[in-house]
């Protein structure tokens, strides 16, 4: 009898120290209050970082030590910093989100009153010939219906380039890149109900020959992903022949990636540092995209600190053709030089390394490092086709000069807005 007590009393110390999660029910529920705070390998400042919270994100902490608290991620017993929460009560925090939830104004109240929501909103109209509306910020999300060019919507959040409004006194989301700011504000002038604009469900699937949006036909079981995404190709290449010569990205949306930002700079040259560098080129190379009809979204716009799960995010959230992280190099060698362009895998994305590559260095006669495969996380997260490009070492005194000089970075986009005509068109 002893013996069966030790065996059991072992086996449940086993089974708690291998179990890769705890029930929520054993921890404490937490909110983060600051606007970001990292999970870490271990309860110290100084551990690496394994992933970022933001305002509001909710955790649940199973210990504490020296004002750390123990969670899992994936399968592992992360840390995070205790001064950084807030604990909340599960109960009344889910009363108070269905409150919330029943309180919620229907679409034609938006639209048609004056209201606070209402107020906070922003006037967009639909420029692409067809536009889904689905009930998730997701491209693989359920299509509740359709809007067509012209048509009004407000809009009163966004969410990695995803705009949330509503129909039929539901939440919905629509790809903010097929979206135009209107002219006027939603408080100055009433929007139009989106009951009105939107197509009729027995229409949507007449409509989605015309779609600008990829979306997959749930009934047949047998279409593969590479399927999808060469006829979504062939799609965008025949709406590109319909177009103007000098509009060859019309119907293509891009998400440009200025690498670093905020607490993170990057490589730091003697003149510059890697952050600085890469949103000004960025912002050019939305500008050069955006006048050949592309649809561009910047992972950020200013000085910003934007993790790495988050850029990818971005770009996965979207109906993206292509992802380009832009970054400047750094070697202990200084004499280290030229253009790299790096994919995770190969087939259409070392095609597209190698376009791009090529063009760079046709356009800048820097030193060609060449394509290549890399597992970088904005990479290997990402589930479009994606690219980082160095575009220079800011460690070589010459090279750092260079980099900074507008005529440089001109040639630098053209060189990779030619590479991307070359693979696309």
């Amino acid at each position: 009898m002893k013996y069966n007590i030790i065996i059991g009393i072992v086996f449940l110390v086993c089974l708690f120290v291998f179990l890769p999660t705890v029930q929520a029910e054993s921890g404490k529920m937490f909110k983060v209050e600051s606007a970001a705070t990292e999970l870490r390998e271990a309860p110290a400042q100084e551990a690496a970082v394994v992933t970022e919270l933001t305002k509001d994100d909710k955790i649940t902490v199973f210990q504490d030590s020296d004002g750390w608290g123990a969670t899992f991620y994936n399968g592992d017993k992360v840390w995070v910093a205790l001064d950084q929460l807030a604990e909340v009560n599960d109960i009344k925090e889910e009363k108070k989100e269905a409150a919330e939830q029943d309180v919620q104004p229907a679409v034609s109240e938006i639209d048609t009153e004056s209201s606070a929501l209402a107020k906070n909103g922003q006037l967009y109209h639909v420029k692409a010939p067809v536009v889904n509306v689905r009930n998730a910020p997701n491209q693989n999300a359920e299509i509740i219906a359709q809007l067509n060019k012209d048509d009004k919507v407000t809009i009163f959040q966004d969410s990695y380039g995803w705009g949330k409004t509503y129909y039929n006194g539901k939440e919905v989301w629509i790809a903010l890149y097929l979206l135009d700011k209107d002219s006027e504000s939603a408080d100055s002038k009433k929007s139009e109900e989106i009951e009105t604009t939107v197509a009729a469900p027995e229409t949507v699937e007449e409509n989605k020959q015309e779609e600008t949006e990829t979306t997959a036909d749930p009934k047949n079981d047998e279409k593969t992903e590479t399927d999808v995404e060469s006829k979504h190709k062939e799609e965008k290449q025949t709406a590109t022949t319909k177009q103007n010569s000098e509009k060859p990205f019309a119907g293509y949306h891009f998400v440009i990636d200025p690498g670093h930002g905020g607490k993170d700079p990057g490589a730091i040259g003697s003149e510059t540092n890697e952050k600085t560098l890469t949103l000004s080129t960025a912002k050019k190379l939305s500008e050069q995209l955006k006048n050949k009809g592309a649809s561009v979204t910047l992972t950020r716009t200013d000085d910003t600190y934007i993790s790495l799960e988050k850029r990818a995010n971005i770009s996965n959230s979207a109906d993206t053709d292509a992802f380009i992280s832009l970054h400047y190099n750094s070697s202990a060698q200084k004499e280290a030089r030229g253009i790299e362009t790096y994919y995770y895998d190969g087939g259409e994305s070392k095609q597209l390394a190698d376009s791009v590559q090529a063009s760079l260095i046709d356009h800048t006669d820097l030193h060609n490092r060449g394509a290549k495969q890399a597992d970088f996380h904005v990479l290997k997260g990402n589930k479009q086709l994606a690219l980082l490009v160095e575009l220079g070492f800011i460690s070589n005194p010459e090279e750092q000069k260079l980099v900074q000089s507008e005529s440089y970075q001109e040639k630098a986009i053209t060189g990779i807005v030619a590479g991307l005509e070359d693979y696309f068109t």
